[in-house]
């Protein structure tokens, strides 16, 4: 009696339209190297299914879950005897139909299935599918077959590899030419040009405001240096380059301005009549006002600074402002590059102020008080002073006795009483020595408690000089509080 020969045809998903015979000893559906068929779903597990000949019959031992006859689940490992016509589904969408194979017998076909079954088989557009549709059966991809294929996949790997070495080599190569379009034709950030010389100070201007004000702007000179002074030198516009290659202006403009009343007038209030009047004169302020102070080295010299934007003759200026008093006298310094090169110039504009105050002028400064009383006695407030400097200066409250000091300098200066003016800022200037030489020797006494790890004597010490340094219009105030001391003060 001739035996049954089975094949399985194809009817939906990636295999449609294909159709395999059933060797003698089985075949397998999965992923295994070891399948037959090898579908590319996701969904097929790597042994899927089995089917095998015993007696004639064809059976199907489902090894995975998503294993369908018809409308009904296989349970993975309870075989199942297939009819022809039955409709048997693998995951969502691979189906096929069991089929008695009318073409080759058995052991003939067998002859074609000596080769294992590549990643080819799940492919409907290769060699092995063209003659399948030829011969009306299926037949295995032979080895030259395999070898072809192999050949294009290491091309393919070949391909991929070659194209990621020429991505790194243009990354590198940008990574370069950065680097050279950097050094040889563009500098970002720019520098002050003393930073490659070693020389920040070779063009200064100065401005001496009596008595003992000194201050001065110092600027990079090159050939292309502007300076415009006006006749009575109070006014100054530099008009330079920065960078390595000097290839971003800088403006630079000191103003001094002497204010009606102005012994009398305190800076906060100048301040914002300034403040206002630039802001008509086309002046856009970027940041709030904040208070800072030259010469840090001892009791710093305040003054507030802020950013602005600014437009002169259709020509857009961005830059930082400084603001200080001096007696009857208000300084403005300036410094600002072009609003494009903003970005590339504000570590200098920040860091390099450009502006200098001498010692005597720290030490002949006092803060205007908000209200002076014009009806008390001058000399009976300076009586009152020279007491305290030669009796009891040290247990004195200095807040104090610097608000007497202020009121006396402003309201001797304000009556144009010139000796009273003058033996008051004598004494102002000698107040303001003592406090430096008190103050030094804390430092000493705090370094000498830290090497001791004396934690009582550290807090004692800091403490202390709170109480004599509250104000925080003082600098000392601030480095009291970060803990910053000097033994050098």
């Amino acid at each position: 009696m001739q035996k049954n020969h089975y094949r399985i045809h194809f009817i939906s998903g990636e295999l449609n339209g294909r159709s395999f015979v059933i060797p003698p000893d089985g075949l397998l559906i999965g992923k295994s190297r070891a399948a037959a068929i090898r579908p590319g779903s996701s969904e097929i597990k790597v042994e899927h299914a089995m089917l095998q000949i015993r007696s004639d019959l064809l059976f199907l031992v489902p090894k995975a879950e998503t294993v369908f006859v018809g409308d009904r689940q296989l349970e993975p490992g309870i075989e199942f005897l297939l009819e022809p016509g039955t409709d048997v589904r693998l995951g969502k969408d691979l189906s096929f139909l069991v089929e008695k194979d009318e073409g080759l017998p058995a052991d003939e076909a067998g002859g074609e299935e000596e080769e294992t079954v590549d990643e080819a088989t799940a492919d409907s557009s290769g060699p092995a599918a063209a003659d399948e549709h030829k011969s009306g059966h299926t037949r295995y991809a032979s080895s030259m077959e395999l070898q072809d294929l192999r050949t294009v996949a290491q091309r393919k790997i070949r391909q991929r590899k070659l194209l990621m070495s020429l991505c790194i080599i243009l990354f590198l190569a940008l990574v370069f030419g950065g680097f050279l379009y950097n050094e040889f034709y563009f500098e970002n950030p720019v520098t002050w040009p003393g930073e490659l010389k070693g020389n920040y100070h070779d063009g200064e201007f100065r401005i001496n405001l009596s008595p003992a004000g000194k201050f001065l702007i110092y600027f990079p000179r090159c050939k292309q240096t502007r300076i415009k002074e006006s006749k009575d030198k109070t006014r100054c516009d530099v008009l330079t380059l920065l960078g390595k290659n000097l290839d971003v202006p800088f403006h630079l403009q000191l103003t001094v301005n002497t204010i009606r009343e102005g012994y009398i007038t305190p800076r906060k209030t100048s301040f914002e009549r300034w403040q206002k009047q630039a802001e008509k004169n086309g002046f856009t302020f970027t940041s709030m006002p904040e208070q800072d102070f030259y010469s840090l080295d001892t009791t710093g010299y305040p003054y507030y600074k802020l950013k602005y934007k600014r437009v002169d003759n259709k020509f857009q200026w961005q830059g930082m402002a400084s603001y200080l008093r001096y007696h009857n006298r208000e300084i403005i310094f300036l410094r600002e590059v072009p609003l494009h090169h903003y970005w590339r110039s504000e570590r200098v504009l920040t860091r390099f102020n450009c502006f200098v105050v001498s010692p005597d002028a720290r030490y002949s400064y006092w803060e205007i008080p908000d209200h002076v009383s014009l009806k008390k006695s001058n000399i009976a407030i300076y009586k009152g002073l020279l007491e305290i400097m030669w009796s009891h200066l040290v247990t004195s409250n200095w807040q104090d006795v610097k608000a007497q000091f202020a009121e006396l300098l402003s309201s001797a200066y304000h009556q144009k009483d010139a000796g009273m003016a003058k033996d008051a800022l004598l004494l102002w200037q000698e107040f303001r020595k003592r406090q430096h030489f008190w103050y030094s020797q804390k430092c000493l006494a705090y370094q000498q408690c830290k090497l001791n790890k004396d934690m009582n004597g550290m807090i004692r010490i800091r403490n202390a000089c709170l109480r004599k340094f509250p104000d925080a219009s003082d600098c000392r105030h601030n480095r009291i509080i970060k803990n910053i001391w000097d033994i050098e003060l």
